[in-house]
């Protein structure tokens, strides 16, 4: 039998042996550093696959122990005889006993076999896996750097057309006769594919503003906006998120924005699409021609006088029922309104919520509400189990509504 007392193999130092390969090959999964070995350990390695190999195939040679008789060759004479007739009736007597022990050492030793051809596998894939990723960081580290250098380059041409076209205009300007074509030259914003790359980093997701602009279409379609004649235009539409919805609910939409790549990011989803300022359009309209003005984080980027003439023109456009709305930074959220709103280079100052509320009212709007919107929720907002005053008076000022919206109807 396959047993402790077996001198030929033991069970336990042969389960040890597997276990303290899986070990090795873990570390070396890890990239863990190899311990080092000399040449009187190798001879003897428990970690050497042909030991472990040399192991199982003694312990199956010896897996029916006690189930065979032996030659009894050290016997000599009627001894031996003797020797060999008790050892048949032993023998016999031990194949009943011993059945269930020589299946459970088949079993043994059939899963010992597997497991270190798995271990074997398990090296050499993970060899060549290691292999694989060593040549995927090279190449990600050759992109990177490819990158680096187109950007830098980017940066510099736009630079230099830059610096050339305004060359050109101060020479056309000087020259005589050539005013107005020096007017007429169109001189692009060499900041537009910046703020859009600043958009694509900082903004979030275009999954993620479409699941926030969703609660607006109930708005839509209770001021009976979005047909024919009651179009819905969108001031700064950005990357269309807005205009994807409205067209989706089968709402006719128009945008509108000053950023060039914006612009044609838009088109190109088939989107309609204005490049122009927000004043400048309005101020073209005639009264009474649209169903509804939406502007989700522009008036922050407008000064007063600006900002006063855009809630002006917009009550002169829309049509009677008519909704305009606009989404802005909460600054009663203390960590919106001293931290997370100036990550945006181009934002002017926070706007305090009742008083757009009073200005949109001065200026000609009725039922002008407030919508507080997007909370910080789960983990973000303080527990309260502990000190549930303190935190919930810290949940006001710090988790409460990011953005708020002012709301406003033409009668």
């Amino acid at each position: 039998m396959l047993e402790s007392k077996n001198p030929e193999i033991d069970l336990t130092q042969l389960l040890e042996k597997i276990g303290l390969e899986l070990k090795l090959q873990q570390k070396r999964a890890a990239g863990g550093p190899e311990p080092a070995v000399s040449e009187e350990l190798e001879i003897n390695d428990p970690y050497s696959w042909g030991q472990l190999s040399s192991t199982l195939n003694i312990a199956e040679q010896n897996v029916n122990a006690g189930a065979e008789v032996t030659t009894m060759l050290h016997y000599r004479g009627i001894v031996r005889k003797f020797a060999k007739l008790l050892g048949k009736i032993t023998i016999f007597l031990g194949r009943v006993i011993t059945i269930p022990q020589r299946n459970f050492n088949s079993s043994i030793l059939h899963s010992q076999r597997i497991t270190l051809d798995g271990i074997r596998d398990m090296n050499r894939n993970t060899a060549l896996l290691d292999r694989r990723m060593r040549q995927i960081e090279g190449q990600l580290k050759e992109k990177s750097a490819l990158i680096d250098y187109l950007k830098t380059g980017l940066v510099t041409q736009e630079r230099r057309v830059s610096i050339l076209l305004e060359e050109l205009r101060r020479q056309l300007t000087a020259g005589e006769g050539k005013e107005d074509f020096a007017v007429n030259l169109a001189v692009p914003d060499i900041l537009d594919p910046l703020y859009l790359a600043f958009e694509n980093q900082f903004r979030g997701t275009r999954e993620e503003i479409r699941e926030r602009l969703l609660e607006y279409v109930p708005l839509i379609r209770g001021a009976s906006a979005g047909s024919a004649d009651r179009e819905i235009l969108d001031i700064g539409c950005g990357r269309g998120e807005w205009l994807e919805i409205l067209k989706d609910e089968g709402l006719a939409a128009r945008g509108l924005d000053l950023n060039h790549v914006l612009v044609q990011e838009c088109r190109e989803k088939g989107f309609e699409v204005v490049e122009k300022d927000a004043l400048s359009h309005l101020r073209s309209l005639p009264d009474n021609s649209l169903g509804a003005i939406t502007a989700f984080h522009v008036i922050e980027h407008l000064g007063f006088d600006d900002r006063i003439a855009l809630f002006d023109e917009s009550v002169r456009v829309l049509k009677p029922g008519g909704v305009a709305f606009f989404e802005t930074p909460n600054p009663r959220n203390l960590l919106v309104g001293g931290c997370n709103f100036w990550a945006d280079p181009t934002h002017l100052r926070p706007l305090y919520p009742e008083t757009q509320q009073f200005l949109m009212e001065y200026r000609g709007f009725c039922k002008v509400d407030l919508l507080f919107l997007h909370p910080h929720e789960g983990e973000q907002r303080l527990p309260e189990e502990e000190a549930p005053q303190l935190a919930s008076r810290l949940n006001e000022v710090f988790s409460c509504a990011r953005d708020y919206t002012v709301v406003g109807y033409k009668v």
